[in-house]
Protein backbone atom coordinates (compact mmCIF):
# COMPACT_ATOMS: atom_id res chain seq x y z
CA UNK A 1 0.00 0.00 0.00
CA UNK A 2 1.47 3.39 -0.93
CA UNK A 3 2.43 5.81 1.81
CA UNK A 4 -0.13 8.47 2.72
CA UNK A 5 0.18 11.38 5.17
CA UNK A 6 -1.09 9.07 7.91
CA UNK A 7 0.74 5.85 6.96
CA UNK A 8 4.11 7.16 5.76
CA UNK A 9 6.92 5.65 7.81
CA UNK A 10 8.80 7.87 10.28
CA UNK A 11 12.03 9.42 9.14
CA UNK A 12 15.57 8.08 9.48
CA UNK A 13 18.36 10.61 10.14
CA UNK A 14 22.00 9.75 9.34
CA UNK A 15 24.70 11.78 11.13
CA UNK A 16 28.24 12.00 9.70
CA UNK A 17 31.05 14.53 9.76
CA UNK A 18 31.71 14.66 5.99
CA UNK A 19 29.17 13.60 3.36
CA UNK A 20 31.34 12.20 0.59
CA UNK A 21 31.91 9.30 -1.80
CA UNK A 22 35.59 9.14 -0.81
CA UNK A 23 36.74 7.37 2.35
CA UNK A 24 35.55 4.23 4.13
CA UNK A 25 32.79 5.38 6.47
CA UNK A 26 31.89 8.30 4.19
CA UNK A 27 31.30 6.07 1.16
CA UNK A 28 29.34 3.61 3.31
CA UNK A 29 27.02 6.35 4.62
CA UNK A 30 26.54 7.81 1.13
CA UNK A 31 25.59 4.46 -0.37
CA UNK A 32 23.34 3.57 2.56
CA UNK A 33 21.59 6.92 2.08
CA UNK A 34 20.95 6.04 -1.56
CA UNK A 35 19.80 2.54 -0.59
CA UNK A 36 17.19 3.90 1.83
CA UNK A 37 15.92 6.46 -0.68
CA UNK A 38 15.61 3.81 -3.39
CA UNK A 39 13.32 1.86 -1.07
CA UNK A 40 11.12 4.81 -0.27
CA UNK A 41 12.39 5.24 3.30
CA UNK A 42 12.15 8.91 4.35
CA UNK A 43 15.75 9.79 5.17
CA UNK A 44 17.92 12.83 5.64
CA UNK A 45 21.65 13.32 6.23
CA UNK A 46 22.95 15.74 8.84
CA UNK A 47 26.65 16.42 8.30
CA UNK A 48 29.36 18.84 9.27
CA UNK A 49 30.35 19.45 5.67
CA UNK A 50 29.76 18.17 2.13
CA UNK A 51 32.71 17.22 -0.05
CA UNK A 52 33.05 19.32 -3.23
CA UNK A 53 31.26 17.82 -6.20
CA UNK A 54 28.75 15.83 -4.15
CA UNK A 55 25.73 17.92 -5.06
CA UNK A 56 24.96 20.61 -7.60
CA UNK A 57 21.83 22.00 -5.96
CA UNK A 58 21.42 24.17 -2.86
CA UNK A 59 21.25 22.34 0.45
CA UNK A 60 19.78 23.24 3.79
CA UNK A 61 22.50 24.78 5.92
CA UNK A 62 22.84 25.79 9.55
CA UNK A 63 25.40 28.52 10.13
CA UNK A 64 28.21 27.41 12.44
CA UNK A 65 29.12 29.39 15.53
CA UNK A 66 32.67 29.84 14.19
CA UNK A 67 33.28 30.94 10.55
CA UNK A 68 34.31 28.25 8.08
CA UNK A 69 36.58 28.24 5.10
CA UNK A 70 37.26 25.72 2.37
CA UNK A 71 40.72 24.75 3.60
CA UNK A 72 41.47 21.13 4.31
CA UNK A 73 38.41 19.66 2.66
CA UNK A 74 38.93 16.29 1.06
CA UNK A 75 38.06 16.33 -2.62
CA UNK A 76 35.83 13.69 -4.07
CA UNK A 77 37.96 11.23 -6.04
CA UNK A 78 35.29 8.75 -6.89
CA UNK A 79 34.94 7.45 -10.39
CA UNK A 80 32.00 6.36 -12.53
CA UNK A 81 30.02 3.26 -11.72
CA UNK A 82 30.09 3.60 -7.93
CA UNK A 83 26.42 4.42 -7.37
CA UNK A 84 24.30 1.26 -7.57
CA UNK A 85 21.08 3.17 -6.84
CA UNK A 86 21.22 6.32 -9.01
CA UNK A 87 18.60 9.07 -8.90
CA UNK A 88 16.62 7.39 -11.67
CA UNK A 89 16.23 4.25 -9.54
CA UNK A 90 15.30 6.35 -6.53
CA UNK A 91 12.60 8.20 -8.44
CA UNK A 92 11.31 4.91 -9.83
CA UNK A 93 10.99 3.46 -6.31
CA UNK A 94 9.52 6.66 -4.89
CA UNK A 95 8.25 9.09 -7.55
CA UNK A 96 7.78 11.79 -4.91
CA UNK A 97 11.38 11.55 -3.64
CA UNK A 98 13.13 14.90 -3.56
CA UNK A 99 16.39 15.47 -5.45
CA UNK A 100 19.33 14.06 -3.52
CA UNK A 101 20.67 17.42 -2.40
CA UNK A 102 17.58 18.67 -0.59
CA UNK A 103 17.59 16.06 2.16
CA UNK A 104 21.12 16.96 3.28
CA UNK A 105 21.45 19.41 6.16
CA UNK A 106 24.88 20.95 6.67
CA UNK A 107 25.51 21.62 10.36
CA UNK A 108 28.89 23.30 9.84
CA UNK A 109 32.31 22.69 11.37
CA UNK A 110 34.35 24.89 13.68
CA UNK A 111 37.89 25.57 12.52
CA UNK A 112 40.85 25.24 12.50
CA UNK A 113 42.05 21.74 13.32
CA UNK A 114 40.50 18.38 14.16
CA UNK A 115 39.84 19.30 17.79
CA UNK A 116 37.68 22.27 16.82
CA UNK A 117 35.92 20.32 14.07
CA UNK A 118 35.02 17.41 16.37
CA UNK A 119 34.00 19.66 19.26
CA UNK A 120 31.85 21.91 17.06
CA UNK A 121 30.16 18.95 15.40
CA UNK A 122 29.37 17.44 18.81
CA UNK A 123 27.45 20.57 19.87
CA UNK A 124 25.81 21.04 16.46
CA UNK A 125 24.62 17.41 16.38
CA UNK A 126 23.23 17.71 19.92
CA UNK A 127 21.18 20.73 18.85
CA UNK A 128 19.97 18.99 15.70
CA UNK A 129 18.90 15.90 17.67
CA UNK A 130 16.71 18.05 19.93
CA UNK A 131 14.99 19.54 16.88
CA UNK A 132 14.08 16.22 15.22
CA UNK A 133 10.61 14.71 15.61
CA UNK A 134 10.54 12.13 18.43
CA UNK A 135 9.61 9.38 15.95
CA UNK A 136 12.84 9.84 13.96
CA UNK A 137 15.32 6.94 14.20
CA UNK A 138 18.83 8.41 14.36
CA UNK A 139 22.02 6.69 13.18
CA UNK A 140 25.53 7.97 13.90
CA UNK A 141 28.50 7.33 11.61
CA UNK A 142 30.89 9.30 13.78
CA UNK A 143 31.57 10.66 17.26
CA UNK A 144 28.13 12.10 17.97
CA UNK A 145 26.35 11.09 21.17
CA UNK A 146 22.59 10.75 21.57
CA UNK A 147 21.71 8.79 18.42
CA UNK A 148 19.70 5.59 18.75
CA UNK A 149 22.17 3.57 16.64
CA UNK A 150 25.93 4.02 16.50
CA UNK A 151 28.02 2.35 13.79
CA UNK A 152 31.25 1.66 15.62
CA UNK A 153 34.75 1.34 14.23
CA UNK A 154 35.98 0.81 17.79
CA UNK A 155 36.69 3.01 20.81
CA UNK A 156 39.43 5.59 20.25
CA UNK A 157 41.34 4.46 23.33
CA UNK A 158 41.67 0.99 21.80
CA UNK A 159 43.27 2.52 18.71
CA UNK A 160 45.61 4.67 20.83
CA UNK A 161 46.92 1.63 22.70
CA UNK A 162 47.04 -1.16 20.12
CA UNK A 163 48.33 0.80 17.13
CA UNK A 164 51.59 1.55 18.94
CA UNK A 165 52.77 -1.92 17.91
CA UNK A 166 53.55 -0.48 14.46
CA UNK A 167 56.57 1.31 15.94
CA UNK A 168 59.67 -0.90 15.70
CA UNK A 169 61.70 1.08 18.22
CA UNK A 170 60.73 1.05 21.95
CA UNK A 171 61.83 4.69 22.15
CA UNK A 172 59.62 5.55 19.19
CA UNK A 173 56.68 3.76 20.85
CA UNK A 174 57.23 5.78 24.03
CA UNK A 175 57.44 9.14 22.25
CA UNK A 176 54.42 8.29 20.09
CA UNK A 177 52.38 7.35 23.17
CA UNK A 178 53.44 10.53 24.96
CA UNK A 179 52.56 12.77 22.00
CA UNK A 180 49.14 11.15 21.79
CA UNK A 181 48.49 11.69 25.49
CA UNK A 182 49.34 15.38 25.09
CA UNK A 183 47.12 15.80 22.03
CA UNK A 184 43.84 17.47 23.11
CA UNK A 185 41.92 15.87 20.25
CA UNK A 186 42.69 12.39 21.59
CA UNK A 187 41.34 13.39 25.00
CA UNK A 188 38.23 14.79 23.34
CA UNK A 189 37.66 11.61 21.34
CA UNK A 190 37.79 9.43 24.47
CA UNK A 191 35.32 11.77 26.20
CA UNK A 192 32.99 11.62 23.19
CA UNK A 193 33.26 7.82 23.13
CA UNK A 194 32.13 7.68 26.73
CA UNK A 195 29.16 9.89 25.85
CA UNK A 196 28.20 7.60 22.95
CA UNK A 197 28.55 4.17 24.55
CA UNK A 198 26.93 5.13 27.87
CA UNK A 199 24.20 7.47 26.58
CA UNK A 200 20.69 6.32 27.59
CA UNK A 201 19.39 7.01 24.06
CA UNK A 202 21.87 4.54 22.49
CA UNK A 203 19.95 1.33 21.80
CA UNK A 204 22.23 -0.46 19.32
CA UNK A 205 25.96 -0.49 18.63
CA UNK A 206 26.68 -1.89 15.17
CA UNK A 207 30.21 -3.27 15.41
CA UNK A 208 31.88 -3.72 12.02
CA UNK A 209 33.89 -6.74 13.24
CA UNK A 210 34.28 -9.14 16.13
CA UNK A 211 37.42 -7.19 17.08
CA UNK A 212 35.31 -4.08 17.58
CA UNK A 213 32.72 -5.98 19.58
CA UNK A 214 35.43 -7.27 21.91
CA UNK A 215 36.92 -3.78 22.34
CA UNK A 216 33.53 -2.27 23.19
CA UNK A 217 32.85 -5.06 25.70
CA UNK A 218 36.24 -4.45 27.37
CA UNK A 219 35.91 -0.70 27.70
CA UNK A 220 32.16 -0.25 28.14
CA UNK A 221 30.86 -3.40 29.83
CA UNK A 222 27.87 -1.54 31.28
CA UNK A 223 26.72 0.12 28.06
CA UNK A 224 22.91 0.13 27.83
CA UNK A 225 23.08 -0.68 24.12
CA UNK A 226 22.88 -4.06 22.43
CA UNK A 227 25.96 -4.79 20.28
CA UNK A 228 25.27 -6.27 16.83
CA UNK A 229 28.14 -7.39 14.57
CA UNK A 230 27.61 -6.58 10.88
CA UNK A 231 30.81 -6.80 8.79
CA UNK A 232 31.18 -4.44 5.84
CA UNK A 233 30.24 -5.65 2.39
CA UNK A 234 31.49 -4.65 -1.06
CA UNK A 235 29.84 -3.61 -4.29
CA UNK A 236 29.93 -6.95 -6.08
CA UNK A 237 29.05 -5.35 -9.38
CA UNK A 238 32.58 -3.90 -9.27
CA UNK A 239 34.51 -6.48 -7.26
CA UNK A 240 33.98 -10.03 -8.52
CA UNK A 241 35.92 -12.90 -10.17
CA UNK A 242 34.56 -12.09 -13.63
CA UNK A 243 35.99 -8.58 -13.48
CA UNK A 244 39.25 -10.10 -12.29
CA UNK A 245 39.38 -12.24 -15.44
CA UNK A 246 38.36 -9.37 -17.73
CA UNK A 247 40.96 -6.95 -16.36
CA UNK A 248 43.80 -9.38 -15.69
CA UNK A 249 45.92 -8.93 -18.80
CA UNK A 250 45.50 -5.17 -18.97
CA UNK A 251 46.26 -4.76 -15.25
CA UNK A 252 49.54 -6.70 -15.41
CA UNK A 253 50.73 -4.96 -18.57
CA UNK A 254 50.08 -1.55 -17.00
CA UNK A 255 52.43 -2.35 -14.10
CA UNK A 256 55.04 -4.03 -16.32
CA UNK A 257 54.56 -7.53 -14.91
CA UNK A 258 55.80 -10.50 -16.90
CA UNK A 259 54.20 -13.94 -16.97
CA UNK A 260 56.82 -15.31 -14.58
CA UNK A 261 56.17 -12.64 -11.97
CA UNK A 262 54.18 -13.30 -8.81
CA UNK A 263 52.57 -10.00 -7.82
CA UNK A 264 52.01 -9.15 -4.15
CA UNK A 265 49.61 -6.25 -3.63
CA UNK A 266 49.51 -3.69 -0.82
CA UNK A 267 47.17 -0.69 -0.52
CA UNK A 268 46.92 1.91 2.23
CA UNK A 269 47.16 5.62 2.96
CA UNK A 270 49.04 4.86 6.20
CA UNK A 271 52.13 2.81 5.30
CA UNK A 272 53.45 2.73 8.87
CA UNK A 273 50.32 1.46 10.63
CA UNK A 274 49.56 -1.09 7.91
CA UNK A 275 53.03 -2.66 8.05
CA UNK A 276 54.58 -1.86 4.66
CA UNK A 277 58.11 -1.92 6.07
CA UNK A 278 57.61 -5.50 7.28
CA UNK A 279 56.28 -6.51 3.87
CA UNK A 280 59.26 -4.97 2.08
CA UNK A 281 61.55 -6.87 4.45
CA UNK A 282 59.58 -10.07 3.70
CA UNK A 283 60.25 -9.59 -0.01
CA UNK A 284 63.96 -10.12 0.66
CA UNK A 285 63.13 -13.66 1.86
CA UNK A 286 61.08 -14.57 -1.22
CA UNK A 287 62.26 -15.82 -4.64
CA UNK A 288 63.17 -13.24 -7.30
CA UNK A 289 59.92 -13.70 -9.23
CA UNK A 290 57.93 -12.09 -6.39
CA UNK A 291 57.21 -8.39 -7.02
CA UNK A 292 55.52 -5.98 -4.61
CA UNK A 293 52.97 -3.51 -6.07
CA UNK A 294 52.15 -0.66 -3.64
CA UNK A 295 49.10 1.59 -4.02
CA UNK A 296 48.37 4.66 -1.93
CA UNK A 297 50.39 6.63 0.58
CA UNK A 298 51.77 10.13 0.57
CA UNK A 299 55.40 9.69 1.69
CA UNK A 300 56.88 6.73 -0.17
CA UNK A 301 60.46 8.00 -0.40
CA UNK A 302 61.65 6.49 2.89
CA UNK A 303 60.08 3.14 1.96
CA UNK A 304 61.78 3.22 -1.43
CA UNK A 305 65.06 3.93 0.39
CA UNK A 306 64.37 1.04 2.77
CA UNK A 307 63.78 -1.31 -0.18
CA UNK A 308 67.09 -0.14 -1.66
CA UNK A 309 68.91 -0.83 1.61
CA UNK A 310 67.64 -4.43 1.42
CA UNK A 311 68.53 -4.81 -2.25
CA UNK A 312 64.92 -5.30 -3.42
CA UNK A 313 64.24 -1.85 -4.89
CA UNK A 314 63.85 -3.27 -8.43
CA UNK A 315 61.09 -5.56 -7.19
CA UNK A 316 58.93 -2.82 -5.63
CA UNK A 317 56.55 -0.70 -7.72
CA UNK A 318 55.02 2.41 -6.11
CA UNK A 319 51.82 3.38 -7.95
CA UNK A 320 50.86 6.33 -5.75
CA UNK A 321 47.20 7.02 -5.08
CA UNK A 322 44.84 4.75 -7.02
CA UNK A 323 41.35 6.14 -7.58
CA UNK A 324 38.30 4.23 -6.37
CA UNK A 325 37.24 3.49 -9.96
CA UNK A 326 40.60 1.84 -10.67
CA UNK A 327 40.74 -0.46 -7.63
CA UNK A 328 39.23 -3.51 -9.42
CA UNK A 329 42.02 -3.21 -12.01
CA UNK A 330 44.62 -3.01 -9.22
CA UNK A 331 43.40 -6.27 -7.63
CA UNK A 332 43.14 -8.00 -11.03
CA UNK A 333 46.90 -7.79 -11.55
CA UNK A 334 47.74 -9.56 -8.28
CA UNK A 335 48.51 -13.13 -7.29
CA UNK A 336 48.25 -12.43 -3.57
CA UNK A 337 47.20 -9.43 -1.50
CA UNK A 338 48.86 -8.51 1.81
CA UNK A 339 47.44 -6.34 4.57
CA UNK A 340 49.88 -6.83 7.48
CA UNK A 341 48.17 -4.22 9.63
CA UNK A 342 48.94 -3.62 13.30
CA UNK A 343 45.49 -2.15 13.84
CA UNK A 344 42.46 -2.07 11.57
CA UNK A 345 38.93 -2.40 12.92
CA UNK A 346 37.84 -3.86 9.58
CA UNK A 347 39.99 -3.38 6.47
CA UNK A 348 37.81 -2.87 3.40
CA UNK A 349 40.74 -3.72 1.12
CA UNK A 350 40.73 -7.26 2.52
CA UNK A 351 37.04 -7.65 1.69
CA UNK A 352 37.55 -6.23 -1.82
CA UNK A 353 40.50 -8.53 -2.54
CA UNK A 354 38.56 -11.57 -1.31
CA UNK A 355 35.55 -10.60 -3.43
CA UNK A 356 37.85 -10.47 -6.48
CA UNK A 357 39.20 -13.93 -5.61
CA UNK A 358 42.70 -12.81 -4.60
CA UNK A 359 44.30 -14.93 -1.82
CA UNK A 360 44.97 -12.61 1.11
CA UNK A 361 47.45 -12.48 3.97
CA UNK A 362 46.46 -10.36 6.97
CA UNK A 363 46.68 -10.24 10.76
CA UNK A 364 44.35 -10.95 13.66
CA UNK A 365 44.51 -7.22 14.41
CA UNK A 366 42.49 -6.69 11.21
CA UNK A 367 38.75 -7.09 11.71
CA UNK A 368 38.20 -8.50 8.21
CA UNK A 369 40.39 -11.50 9.09
CA UNK A 370 37.10 -13.22 9.96
CA UNK A 371 36.34 -13.36 6.22
CA UNK A 372 39.38 -15.52 5.45
CA UNK A 373 39.29 -19.30 5.45
CA UNK A 374 42.87 -19.83 6.69
CA UNK A 375 44.76 -22.00 4.22
CA UNK A 376 42.04 -21.95 1.54
CA UNK A 377 41.47 -18.27 0.72
CA UNK A 378 44.45 -16.78 2.55
CA UNK A 379 46.43 -16.76 5.77
CA UNK A 380 45.85 -15.00 9.09
CA UNK A 381 48.94 -14.19 11.19
CA UNK A 382 49.35 -13.31 14.84
CA UNK A 383 52.25 -10.95 14.11
CA UNK A 384 53.29 -9.44 10.76
CA UNK A 385 56.99 -10.14 11.09
CA UNK A 386 58.95 -10.45 7.82
CA UNK A 387 59.69 -14.20 7.99
CA UNK A 388 56.07 -15.00 8.88
CA UNK A 389 54.81 -12.85 6.01
CA UNK A 390 57.23 -14.43 3.54
CA UNK A 391 56.20 -17.94 4.60
CA UNK A 392 52.49 -17.06 4.38
CA UNK A 393 52.84 -15.58 0.88
CA UNK A 394 54.84 -18.59 -0.29
CA UNK A 395 52.28 -20.99 1.24
CA UNK A 396 49.62 -19.51 -1.07
CA UNK A 397 51.58 -20.12 -4.30
CA UNK A 398 49.33 -23.00 -5.40
CA UNK A 399 46.05 -21.07 -4.94
CA UNK A 400 45.10 -19.52 -8.27
CA UNK A 401 43.76 -15.99 -8.03
CA UNK A 402 40.36 -15.21 -9.53
CA UNK A 403 38.31 -17.94 -7.82
CA UNK A 404 34.91 -17.33 -6.26
CA UNK A 405 35.62 -17.56 -2.54
CA UNK A 406 32.01 -16.77 -1.58
CA UNK A 407 32.99 -15.17 1.74
CA UNK A 408 31.98 -11.52 1.29
CA UNK A 409 28.46 -10.09 1.32
CA UNK A 410 27.27 -7.60 -1.25
CA UNK A 411 26.80 -4.20 0.33
CA UNK A 412 23.06 -4.34 -0.48
CA UNK A 413 22.82 -7.38 1.80
CA UNK A 414 24.66 -5.47 4.52
CA UNK A 415 22.39 -2.44 4.10
CA UNK A 416 19.34 -4.71 4.45
CA UNK A 417 20.71 -5.88 7.81
CA UNK A 418 21.17 -2.26 8.90
CA UNK A 419 17.59 -1.56 7.90
CA UNK A 420 16.44 -4.50 10.05
CA UNK A 421 18.22 -2.91 13.02
CA UNK A 422 16.52 0.42 12.29
CA UNK A 423 13.10 -1.23 12.13
CA UNK A 424 13.76 -3.05 15.43
CA UNK A 425 14.70 0.21 17.13
CA UNK A 426 11.65 1.94 15.63
CA UNK A 427 9.41 -0.76 17.12
CA UNK A 428 11.05 -0.33 20.53
CA UNK A 429 10.58 3.44 20.41
CA UNK A 430 6.93 3.03 19.44
CA UNK A 431 6.35 0.55 22.27
CA UNK A 432 8.06 2.87 24.76
CA UNK A 433 5.91 5.77 23.57
CA UNK A 434 2.73 3.81 24.24
CA UNK A 435 3.72 2.72 27.74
Amino acid sequence: MPDTPTTRRPEVALFIRTYSRYGGVELFCHRFHEYLRARGVPVRVLCGEVAPGMANKPMEKTSPAVPQDDGGRQHDADGPGNAPWPDDAIRLADPDAAPLAVDIRVLGLWRPGRFMKNLGLHFAAARALRELPPTTVTVSFGNMAGCHIHRSGGPHRDFMRRSLAAQRSPLRRFTKALSRLLNPNNLLMTVLDNGIYTHPATRRIIAISQNVRAAVARQFPHSPATVVVIPNGVDKRRFNPQRFADLRGEARRAVGLLERHRAIGFCSSNFELKGLDRLIAALAHLPEEYVLVVAGGRRSRKYADYAQSLGVEKRVVFLGKVGAADMPRFYAGLDVFCHPSFYDTFGNVVAEAQAMGVPTVTTRATGACDLIDDGRTGRVLDDPEPWALANAVFDLRDIAAGADFGCVEDDAQVFARYLEVIEAVRAELAAAGKS
